[in-house]
């Protein structure tokens, strides 16, 4: 039995795909487009912020390496893509895997011009197929990029669990070349999850947005890395965003 077509009241349904969980659908009002999964927005464009600093503080990370080498799991809409190389150097290479055709077919048809087509430039290369599949046990990245989730305890697809726990969390590691780096994005902080970092004897920083308050607000960046020897522990640092929503 097929999964009905999703919808968004005051919206037209552009495409849609059924996955093993659930549909998602991509939808459109105006210049704003939807993207939902499970009956529930996934990403919108007129919200972006997050997205985009996610691939600045990525490629903040990684200046002063001419080449280096990167590893984005989920292309969403191309924000956080498109922030990426444009702060990276020309020699650059860029792999994103992208879990669901559909996605990337409606990135080369509809959604490409909104975040000038990414997906296009030569040093990206776009696979379709699950991110773990490219996570391998020798050190391959400079960096890599999850968006593949609204956060670690908050799934799009259920079988993503495994790149949280302590083992997944191991392996992604272990696919970092020296001084990489591993970056997160979710929708909230989870304390369970930073617990289990820290206990892995990881490093592990935070970016969140702040109100004139000074109270966290909106979406997290994760920054995780291997802590230099023979240090094995490192509490977690606020680092006060420079504007995720610019």
């Amino acid at each position: 039995m097929h999964s009905p077509q999703p919808s968004l009241p005051g919206y037209r349904l552009l495409a849609h795909t059924v996955t093993s969980d659930c549909p998602v659908g991509l939808h459109q009002r105006g210049r704003r487009y939807v993207i939902t999964a499970c009956s529930h927005t996934l990403m919108a464009n007129d919200d972006t912020g997050s997205e985009r600093a996610l691939g600045r503080v990525t490629a903040a990370f990684l200046r002063g390496n001419p080449r280096p080498r990167v590893l984005v799991g989920g292309l969403g809409m191309g924000f956080t893509l498109r922030a990426l190389l444009d702060r990276l150097p020309v020699r650059a290479r860029v792999v994103v895997s992208e879990l669901l055709p559909a996605i990337a077919r409606w990135n080369e048809q509809r959604l490409g011009h909104l975040s000038d087509h990414p997906i296009r430039d030569g040093r990206v290369e776009l696979r379709i197929g699950d991110v773990a599949r490219l996570i391998r046990s020798r050190p391959m990245w400079d960096a890599i990029v999850l968006d593949v989730d609204n956060g670690p305890e908050w799934l799009v697809q259920k079988r993503n669990s495994a790149l949280y726990g302590a083992a997944g969390l191991a392996r992604l590691v272990r696919s970092l070349r020296p001084r990489g780096i591993l970056l997160l994005w979710s929708a909230n902080r989870h304390s369970g999850f930073e617990r289990r970092v820290t206990r892995m004897g990881l490093g592990l920083r935070h970016v969140q947005e702040r109100t004139r308050k000074g109270d966290p607000v909106g979406p997290v960046l994760y920054a995780i890395r291997r802590l230099p020897a023979p240090q094995t522990h490192r509490p977690i640092s606020r680092v006060r965003s420079q504007g995720l929503n610019r």
